[in-house]
């Protein structure tokens, strides 16, 4: 038991706690300074003096009392003593843990007389218990409660092995208590066993045992002897008070029922009832399932049954479990508050003691009783004008009796609408009012409950939606991440993700935290050996350098994904078999179907492509991991590696089946980026809550504007839902965001680059048509002969081998995370096709045909005025379509992609401010000049600033 005197011995004699509530008493501490403890007052009237066992306050503007530590704790926190303990315990890590070295009985040892049979046991008893063995057991025990229930202490337990006799002692820090257990057999006999329980053995397996051995039934209702006992004492007394009334005489004494009884979890538990004065069962283990017969049996005695579960994880099921079982049993739940406090151990306090330690008073407990309520939400009742029974629904019990089977309303903030949920273990799903209406019926059904019953189901305003929308609500916990982890959900587990591994747990999440439905992926799993190995280094310049090694393994999806990265795939398995025999081509092509690393690529080739692989496992670790980093803040955004033409859209690469697997992880809002004013629409994000993982904007129009999506991507979103207040979700809670398109991003500033990742897809997925030279279509479905992911498709191992391929991306992204590093695709190919996008079919024209490699434009000085007019006169554009701006953007793209020419505007030619400025008709004009690449065998002449040939 923790002790004040431990409190200060860990807070500096409470001097720790005082600055705690009083931080602007610390420049007074042994002085005859004062300090305001209200901040209201005037003057300063508290001094801070140390006594003989701690620091005390004395505020003489109050009672001029000095307050110890304590006492300040239960004034400003407004608990009571014991809470004020507790608190203080759990906030300086005091604690009271059993120890090996100290609590351990006194153990002797000697030979075994000729009359001690092998295996026997024999004991010898106290006759009374020390004040600190009640303590123990509860903070009101007495003497008179464990004699009641039969408790004994052992003075010493014996027991004969191998002819010698081990005797174990009960010791000032290890007691030994016994209790003696009745048992009716059949023919009417009793006989009796005793439990051995040593509340303070440090491995809790071994506090419980029985003897002799044999006698102890299967089944065993510790308490039930002493209530039925009880029982026979009180018709006793009520018989003999009934026969002393003298109109009583000739009438036969009807026996009456106790009150009640209570269901307890343990032997500490049951005293501290029975202190109260009431009646306790309790069962030998937590998970003892009691019998219809056994239920029946307790009710002869009593008119009502209480059950008292533990709060933990396991005593809510359990007491949900037989509250749902019997639906006439009251179930008192402890308050959730208790589990604020920690125990000896440091613990969350859970069980019935832990609260009587707290709450000590009868009318603590009375209010508890007050709260309690049976799963029955029908009440009957006889009708004098009818002569027949009468059936109502009791609207409070009824809602008890939801929420026992998990129906709850969401706790949200952010709309005004109920949202109901059903919740499985540490499962949620998202239901409507009607689903609460068919589980009612469907319940009704099963039970067989009278048609009177079903039809209040139907038809009382109790069960309506007006009513059901005042269910009791919940606030859940559905974070699964940390910044260095994250869950992933199963059928029957979940995976911890996190640089060094994953961790499977069987069971409910930690810290009882909850998982929507839909993120729950339903197939069984096992943890495979890694599919890859990925290797990162530095170059001589410092850059990271990164290889991967493709394992062994059975994932279609990682196969996929392998296809997708093949940006050289028509050389490997195209051109390099154009004069070669087709068998020859394809055995070539099936013995690399899903090679990262074909024989017939260059060094260089190969390396792009793993990039672009290790790159896209990059990617798909960072989506699934819901940590939102500020430094970390992008969009994924996919785009094909393909350069056409302006007009051609080269779609169909298997994008946006990868986007789409995210579905099966997290909760996903996709919406069509077809249409360039999307955000137009005020309500784009209706679908969008702060439970939202994921936002997909699928096949992207060419002129949709990303940054208008910027602030969605590194900070809150504000949600403006149809019918519905807006609101907005931070950015810790806000969804990330992915992009799927056909086209470049109209723009490659720092701006864009620092909110995206990028991710490349080759076009070794695509369809053949007219306007293309492929020999072939070939989709997704082709290589492996069936629909990835899917019901109809996959079998249980293919699910297991894609799960796995995704956690270990996720495993990989994290390796990554910690180091700061971002793994961008090789952009080559996309850069080009920006540029070819910048400039557009009719800017490609002309400017090849004005600045040709041979022509008068080249290697001189152009007016860009003149050069701009040229153009929109060629292209017959307006000039409000075709702007100056976008002219110059396009010639810097021409400069970047033409393969003779070597810059535009050299340095030597500009002035301080960076323009490039001659002299025509005497006025200053901003000129151009294009510098060409100088050919082998060919003079070049470089031209001087005032225009002239150097000689």
């Amino acid at each position: 038991m923790i002790k004040v005197t431990d409190i200060y011995a860990a807070t500096r004699h409470g001097l720790d706690i005082i600055l705690y509530y009083y931080p602007q008493a610390e420049g007074c501490i042994d002085n005859k300074k004062k300090f305001k403890r209200r901040p209201d007052e005037d003057d300063a009237s508290a001094c801070l003096k140390k006594y003989d066992d701690c620091y005390k306050v004395t505020d003489f503007g109050d009672s001029g009392t000095a307050m110890s530590p304590i006492d300040i704790c239960m004034q400003e926190e407004n608990v009571r003593f014991p809470e004020a303990i507790s608190i203080l315990a759990s906030r300086y890590n005091v604690t009271d843990e059993l120890k090996r070295s100290v609590n351990k009985p006194d153990i002797r040892k000697r030979p075994a007389t000729a009359d001690e049979k092998e295996g026997s046991r024999f004991f010898e008893l106290e006759e009374k218990f020390t004040a600190e063995q009640l303590a123990i057991l509860g903070p009101r025990v007495k003497q008179e409660h464990v004699d009641a229930l039969h408790w004994f202490v052992a003075k010493s337990i014996s027991y004969v092995r191998n002819r010698e006799v081990t005797t174990k002692y009960t010791t000032a820090t290890y007691p030994i208590f016994m209790r003696e257990c009745t048992v009716r057999k059949k023919d009417g006999s009793t006989d009796k066993f005793y439990k051995i329980y040593e509340p303070l053995n440090p491995d809790k397996q071994w506090r419980f045992s029985y003897t002799p051995d044999g006698v102890k039934p299967k089944l065993y209702i510790n308490g039930l002897a002493e209530l039925q006992k009880a029982y026979r004492d009180f018709n006793a007394q009520e018989e003999k008070l009934f026969y002393n009334d003298p109109k009583n005489q000739d009438q036969p004494y009807k026996e009456k029922k106790l009150d009640e009884c209570f269901i307890c979890s343990g032997e500490r538990d049951s005293l501290c009832l029975r202190a109260l004065g009431y009646h306790p069962l309790w069962f030998n283990s937590e998970t003892y399932r009691v019998s219809p017969e056994e239920i029946k049996e307790i009710y002869k005695y009593v008119e009502r049954i209480y059950n008292i579960p533990d709060i933990d994880g396991t005593g809510v099921r359990k007491g949900r479990e037989l509250a749902l079982r019997f639906l006439d049993i009251h179930t008192i739940w402890l308050p959730s508050w208790l589990a604020q406090h920690r125990d000896r151990r440091g613990k969350p306090r859970k069980d019935f003691r832990d609260f009587v330690e707290l709450r000590p008073t009868n009318e603590d407990f009375r209010n508890l009783m007050t709260l309690a309520m049976p799963a029955r939400f029908w009440e009957e009742s006889w009708s004098e004008r009818s002569k027949k029974k009468t059936y109502s629904i009791n609207t409070a019990y009824l809602h008890y009796f939801l929420t026992l089977n998990g129906f709850y309303a969401l706790h949200d903030d952010n709309i005004d609408n109920v949202r109901y949920i059903h919740i499985d273990g540490c499962t949620v799903s998202q239901i409507k009012a009607k689903d609460i209406s068919a589980f009612l019926k469907k319940f009704t059904r099963e039970r067989f409950l009278p048609v009177e019953i079903r039809n209040l189901i139907l038809d009382s305003p109790r069960t309506s939606e007006a009513s059901l929308s005042q269910l009791d609500e919940i606030d859940l916990d559905f974070t699964n991440y940390t910044a260095t982890s994250q869950y992933l959900f199963f059928k029957d587990c979940s995976w911890e993700v996190t640089k060094d591994g994953i961790t499977p747990h069987e069971g409910m999440l930690p810290d009882n935290r909850s998982v929507w439905d839909n993120n729950v992926i339903p197939h069984k799993v096992k943890v495979l050996p890694p599919m890859f190995t990925i290797i990162q280094s530095n170059d001589v310049e410092g850059n990271h350098v990164f290889d991967i090694t493709v394992n062994q393994h059975n994932s279609f999806f990682f196969n996929y994904l392998i296809n997708t990265s093949r940006l050289y795939w028509r050389k490997e398995l195209e051109y390099a078999w154009a004069d070669k025999g087709v068998e020859e081509a394809e055995h070539y092509r099936n013995e690399h179907k899903f090679d990262i690393a074909g024989p017939l690529l260059s060094t260089e080739e190969i390396a792009e492509q793993k990039l672009n692989l290790i790159n896209k496992i990059y990617a798909i670790g960072y989506n699934l991991h819901r940590y939102k980093s500020p430094s970390r803040a992008w969009a994924l955004y996919a785009m094909d590696n393909k350069i056409g033409d302006e007009d051609e859209c080269n779609g169909r690469s298997g994008k946006s089946f990868l986007f789409k697997a995210f579905r099966f992880f997290m909760r996903t809002v996709s919406l069509s980026g077809r249409n360039p004013k999307l955000l137009d629409n005020p309500h784009v994000f209706d679908q969008v809550d702060q439970h939202t993982d994921f936002v997909l904007v699928d096949d992207c129009d060419r002129y949709l504007p990303i940054s208008q999506f910027y602030d969605c991507i590194t900070s809150g979103m504000t949600v403006n839902p149809k019918n519905n207040k807006s609101f907005f979700i931070e950015f810790e809670d806000s969804p990330k965001f992915g992009f799927t398109t056909n086209y470049v991003p109209r723009d490659f500033d720092p701006s864009t680059n620092a909110r995206l990742l990028y991710l490349v897809f080759s076009d070794y997925y695509h369809e053949k048509t007219q306007e293309n030279d492929y020999l072939e279509s070939r989709s997704i479905r082709d290589d492996f002969g069936r629909n990835l992911m899917t019901t109809t498709d996959y079998t249980e191992d293919n699910w297991n081998q894609d799960c796995n391929f995704f956690a270990q991306c996720l495993q990989f992204y994290l390796s990554m995370a910690c180091r700061g590093i971002k793994i961008q695709p090789p952009m080559d190919n996309i850069v080009k096709r920006k540029y070819k996008a910048d400039m557009g079919a009719s800017f490609e024209d002309w400017v090849y045909g004005y600045f040709a490699e041979e022509g008068e434009n080249v290697n001189t000085f152009v007016q860009r005025t003149k050069a701009y007019d040229d153009f929109i006169a060629f292209a017959k554009v307006s000039k409000g379509f075709w702007s100056m701006q976008r002219f110059t953007k396009a010639l810097r793209g021409f400069v970047e992609l033409c393969p003779y020419i070597d810059e535009m505007n050299p340095k030597e030619f500009l002035n301080k401010d960076g323009r490039l400025l001659k002299k025509v008709d005497g006025e200053t004009k901003e000129m151009i000049y294009l510098r060409t690449k100088a050919k082998d065998g060919v003079f070049n002449p470089k031209v001087e600033e005032d225009g002239n040939l150097p000689f």
